[in-house]
């Protein structure tokens, strides 16, 4: 068989198209929505893409699945172990419900449907079976990563502890069932370091059984109850907040072609970010977005975090207006697109947006302040906010800091009070930029602590420990 990955580095996620070299045929694996991506690959390689499926209803990227079906004529594969998508039910000639066990044959290629659930209910794995029944090689999806297992909370309730250690114990009996597989089988994940869609994923591409079965704590750890809960549900980072909104998409289906939003100039662009229904995403650094931005501007400079900033902080139907080099601007729009960020109101480049009078920009600004000046604000009242991850501030944080992770921080404004100032750090000032520029925009009184919490500490001021206030341990 044909096999090639296509991987989205921006965040983390791989699809796998999987191809007959006779028919000519192919399957594509949990593909992103800007589906010309898969479509390309297919042609260079030589292959038609008849057939899709997807692992589970993603929730950090909008799937391709009901774009490849009604607009490409792919046959889609869906898992009947939970909830269908809504969307499905449209298309009933042209989509199939699979559980464990089933075959799926694209030409000569035989795949083979495994059950794991725990990361989601529904969640299936796919086995690539040779001609004489061995399996050569799993899709994991989410389930199985290297070096780590899918987070069991994703597909829980918040804070439904019965639930997320139903979920819990439901992944460590699907994995379980990789016991009597041979070491050879290769391991092709979901997702690669950095996707938050596990604890701590490594950065190999792919892995095999024999590896994991070296290097994968939690794999090791599932003939152990006490020991695999433990490690499972310990150090979970907490989701951004776009998770929620993309896991509905999914349900719904999402369709529509990628295309990039008009170019404006300085005052156009300036009357577009004037009207209520548009909010900027400033690419720009943060220490050119210090020197002028427009009212409401969002900072998300398009590095590691642009996904889950900008998807965060946007809300369905924004009419988003980029700030962005020429060069950049597609891949931003992809970003943005694959969470679920369908309006473009425009774009204009970084020279452009220098020519837009000075009194249109944010009268107030952001302040960058440093950590002495941050104690002598603190002493006379100013509160602190902790952006980072819970592990991070549970290691050490500032007196009496809210723990409120940037990407999460629609979800948690209404802990933050509005009659203080209040002063954003992270580790080096990055995470806690884009908090304030979030924070400024919803109307509070906010600065940002330079360098972040190591300045701080490293000159003996007070630190504190443990875990925040609403958890016992993260």
């Amino acid at each position: 068989m044909l096999l090639r990955r296509i991987h989205d580095d921006s965040l983390s996620q791989a699809a796998y198209l999987v191809g007959c070299p006779s028919s000519r045929e192919a399957i594509v694996f949990d593909c992103a929505r800007d589906v010309d991506r898969a479509l390309k690959t297919a042609e260079q390689a030589g292959l038609l893409i008849v057939a899709a499926a997807d692992t589970h209803v993603h929730a950090d990227f909008v799937s391709g699945l009901r774009e490849l079906v009604e607009r490409h004529g792919v046959h889609g594969y869906l898992s009947r172990e939970g909830t269908m998508p809504a969307w499905a039910s449209a298309c009933p000639g042209s989509t199939t419900a699979v559980g464990d066990g089933d075959e799926i044959r694209i030409g000569g290629v035989r795949v083979r449907v495994l059950h794991t659930p725990g990361h989601t209910r529904e969640s299936l794995s796919f086995e690539l079976v040779d001609a004489e029944g061995a399996v050569r090689a799993i899709l994991t999806g989410d389930f199985l990563f290297a070096g780590e297992v899918g987070r069991p909370d994703l597909g829980a309730r918040s804070g439904d502890r019965h639930e997320l250690e139903r979920n819990a114990r439901e992944l460590q009996q699907a994995l379980r069932r990789l016991a009597d597989m041979p070491d050879e089988v290769r391991i092709l994940p979901g997702h690669t370091a950095g996707s938050l869609c596990g604890r701590s994923i490594c950065a190999l591409p792919q892995s095999s059984l024999r590896i994991e079965r070296q290097i994968n704590g939690s794999l090791r750890a599932a003939g152990d109850d006490g020991a695999f809960l433990d490690k499972v549900l310990r150090g979970l980072p907490d989701p951004p907040a776009y998770f929620v909104r993309v896991k509905r998409r999914n349900l719904e289906g999402a369709s529509g072609e990628l295309r990039l939003p008009d170019r404006l100039d300085a005052e156009r662009f300036k009357h577009a970010a004037a009207e209520p229904a548009n909010v900027v995403i400033d690419c720009r650094a943060w220490s050119r977005f210090c020197e002028g931005f427009l009212p409401g501007s969002i900072s998300a400079p398009l590095d590691r975090h642009f996904a889950n900033a900008a998807g965060s902080y946007l809300e369905q139907g924004d009419g988003v207006l980029l700030v962005c080099e020429e060069h950049e601007l597609e891949k931003a729009v992809r970003i943005l697109f694959r969470v679920g960020i369908d309006e473009f109101a425009g774009w204009t480049t970084p020279a452009e947006f220098d020519a837009i009078p000075e009194e249109a920009f944010d009268a107030d600004g952001i302040e960058e302040i440093g950590a002495t000046e941050a104690h002598r604000r603190w002493s006379s009242g100013a509160a602190f906010i902790d952006v980072r991850l819970c592990g991070e501030f549970e290691a050490g944080h500032l007196p009496d800091a809210i723990y409120a992770p940037f990407s999460q921080l629609p979800h948690r404004l209404a802990e933050l009070p509005k009659d203080r100032e209040l002063i954003a750090y992270c580790r080096s000032g990055g995470r806690s930029a884009r908090a304030c520029a979030y924070l400024k925009r919803r109307g509070y009184r906010v600065s940002n602590l330079r360098g972040g919490y190591w300045p701080w500490a490293g000159r003996g001021l007070p630190v504190q420990s443990g875990a925040p206030a609403d958890r016992s341990q993260c």
